[in-house]
């Protein structure tokens, strides 16, 4: 018996695990007879269990392949808008300018700064930034940062130029923070590295250049600078600026992971999810989305109640999704108000609450959820149908 091609097993694997993605590749390569047998029975099978979690793609296919396996749409606990599929976070922009656990004492600084401890400056400049013994005023802040970069201390460089990226003594100046920036990047100052790194990605004060960006992402991300290890990672996961490269991605996202960074603990779940880059592994999936989810980010909380809803690499608990849709919600997150307003439709994991699931549901086409428009205005005109006639 001949092997099965890797496209087709990275696929099967997912699809074993629950991943709606991969049943929608596998159930289409099925359909076609792309890299193995075509089989309609099997296109059936994994595009239904793929439509189940709300794939829209399997949907549309099977609405002309096989309307019957979509007799009963809302049975399922449906998220038509990419269901577990990977989002893209942000690059995240940390403000490094910190000290240690307790706020300095500035009469203590004052009398070295004065004497010209770049140190001291630094530190100085941030008790006048962030009004710590002292009253808040970013021009003195600036004052002293300004002092320590005129003595080519990489910190107040690195101040400088963050000061003037916010805008936090005056007007913002893109161009004028990323020279500062520039000068403690090359001094191989890593925050610094890391917001130049953003800033030229982004376009900002500089043409855009991925390739460069991913330069100093890499610069950064080998002093151990979790946030540049997240950006690096996001680039190789996508080939932008540098070539693909997922196992090396995996690697970044688990680094930043461990560290606490809960946009890698996201992005690492669904490589793991969906085995880019790594082996196929639910359990390890569903543990970094937890982890991402308890941290407060909405899209890992989404994706975690789908895993719990749907038992994909954690036992079924409709309970626990509803409140993890809930808490997505309530950030907000167009996506966990769509899914929170179907479970309390069809009361899982809650007692069912026809106006609480409306009220969601508006919630989520209010916030540009595609299928969440549609459905309220199906409410809307069953509503109104209803409405006795004079």
């Amino acid at each position: 018996m001949s092997r099965e091609p890797a496209m087709v097993t990275r696929n099967r694997q997912a699809a074993e695990a629950g991943d709606a993605v991969a049943q929608f590749n596998l159930g289409n390569m099925y359909r076609i007879g792309y890299q193995l047998e075509q089989d309609t029975d099997q296109a059936i099978h994994w595009l239904t269990l793929a439509a189940r979690q709300g794939n829209a793609d399997a949907i549309q296919v099977l609405k002309s392949l096989a309307p019957e396996a979509l007799a009963e749409p809302d049975a399922a606990l449906v998220a038509p808008e990419g269901g577990l599929g990977p989002l893209a976070p942000p690059i995240p922009e940390p403000d490094p300018l910190q000290t240690g656990d307790s706020p300095p004492d500035p009469d203590e600084l004052r009398p070295q700064a004065e004497a010209g401890d770049p140190a001291a400056q630094v530190t100085l400049g941030n008790a006048y930034r962030h009004g710590w013994g002292v009253a808040a005023d970013p021009v003195l802040a600036l004052h002293w940062y300004a002092r320590a970069a005129g003595q080519k201390d990489a910190a107040g460089q690195f101040a400088v130029g963050l000061m003037h990226e916010l805008g936090l003594a005056g007007e913002a100046s893109d161009t004028d923070a990323i020279a500062w920036y520039t000068e403690a990047a090359l001094q191989g100052y890593a925050p610094a590295q890391f917001n130049l790194g953003n800033m030229i990605l982004a376009g900002r004060g500089t043409a855009s250049d991925p390739a460069l960006a991913a330069q100093w992402f890499e610069r950064a991300a080998n002093q151990g600078d979790v946030s540049a290890r997240f950006a690096l990672a996001a680039l190789l996961e996508v080939g932008k600026g540098v070539a693909q490269d997922e196992p090396r991605a995996a690697e970044l996202y688990a680094q930043a992971a461990e560290a606490g960074d809960a946009d890698a603990q996201f992005n690492l779940s669904n490589m793991l999810r969906q085995g880019r880059g790594v082996d196929v592994d639910a359990i390890a999936a569903a543990h970094f989305c937890h982890r991402a989810a308890e941290q407060g980010l909405a899209s890992a909380q989404v994706n975690y109640g789908l895993m719990l809803a749907t038992c994909s690499g954690v036992p079924r608990n409709e309970v626990d999704a509803a409140r993890w849709f809930r808490r997505a919600a309530e950030q907000n997150d167009a996506h966990g108000a769509y899914l929170l307003s179907v479970v309390l439709r069809h009361g899982r994991g809650v007692a069912a609450d026809p106006a609480q699931a409306i009220d969601w549901l508006r919630r989520a086409a209010e916030g540009g959820h595609k299928q969440a428009k549609v459905e309220l205005a199906e409410a809307l005109e069953r509503a109104r149908k209803a409405e006795p006639r004079p």
